[in-house]
Order: C-alpha cells, then structure tokens, then sequence
C-alpha cells in the first residue's frame, strides 16, 4: 500500500515548538506544540469490508506548524497555520472529503484545560491527487498573571476512529 511519506519533515515537526515572537528585541517563550504519536496521519477507506489500495478514499498528515503567541497578564493568544497535505485515493470518485483535527491546551501533566474539534474539508479540483490545505488557527490560553507560559503544552492531530489509531500503530514509521 503506497502512503503518503513524512520523511524528516514530521520528525521535525515533532521536535518543533511554537516560534517565538519578538517585541522590540525582546524574547517571548510560547508554549510548546506537540503531535501525540500515531495521530499525525490517517487514511480513511470507503464503507464496507474492504481494505486494500483500491478502496481508499484519501490519505492525509498534518504538515506543518509554525507562529507566534502575544503574552498578556491574564492570556497568552496563539496564532498558527496548521496544513493538511491530502493524497485522493482511487475510491474517491467525488473529489472532496472531510477530516477534523483535535487542539488540546493541557498542563505540563497532561491534565486537559481545554480541546476544540477542528473539521476542515478537502476538494480535490479537477483531476488533482494531491492537495494542502493551511488554516490558520487563533486561540486563546487563560492563565495566571504570574503563570509561565512554559505551565502550557499545546496538542494537535487527528481526530481518528480506533481502528485508524489501531492501523497507524502498527505500520511501521517511513
């Protein structure tokens, strides 16, 4: 089954943390954005039992994050594209299909403050195989006024079934 290669771009990703921003030379920390493991990438198949190359509908990841944050008393306001790079699968006669990706803000023990669905819908124009889609997400972080912004990891991903969680664990990373 081909799939879509992440290559050392989603490696980086991982490793990637919020750019921060600058405000006249000085340096602002922002929170730290993650891609939980095996929720970076999905494949959706058409209804019914099949599972081979031919009844994929699309294949997609999430490709890449960047931003900047703006640190007040009371919040801290993140503003950051986020692409979806989308391959059209074979049983995909209608050229379009649907995804959602999940944004978590959690404390640094992964105690969740607060999540948001993110659905976004993918065409296909033409006789294009291979889409991205950039949306650029803003949201704000409530805090303290004297909270570090460091207190704050921010998740994004898939929103997947437990058979597509199930299916990225067990294929081996590219």
């Amino acid at each position: 089954m081909q799939r879509l290669r992440a290559g050392g771009f989603i490696a980086l990703v991982f490793t990637l943390a919020l750019v921060g921003c600058g405000d006249r030379g000085a340096h602002i920390v922002c929170p730290e954005i993650r891609i939980p493991q095996n929720t970076d990438r999905l494949i959706q198949y058409r209804e019914g039992p099949g599972r081979d190359i031919t009844d994929i509908l699309l294949e997609a990841e999430v490709k890449f994050l960047s931003g900047e944050c703006k640190v007040q008393d009371d919040e801290v306001v993140l503003t950051f594209p986020v692409a979806v790079g989308a391959k059209r699968g074979p049983a995909n006669t209608r050229g379009t299909g649907n995804v959602s990706l999940f944004l978590a803000v959690t404390d640094q023990e992964r105690n969740v403050l607060s999540r948001r669905n993110m659905p976004i819908q993918l065409s296909f124009p033409g006789n294009r195989v291979n889409i991205i889609n950039a949306e650029t997400v803003e949201f704000e972080i409530p805090k303290a006024e004297e909270q570090p912004v460091t207190d704050f990891l921010v998740f994004i991903g898939f929103e997947l079934t437990r058979e597509q969680l199930q299916f990225n664990r067990e294929q081996p990373r590219r």
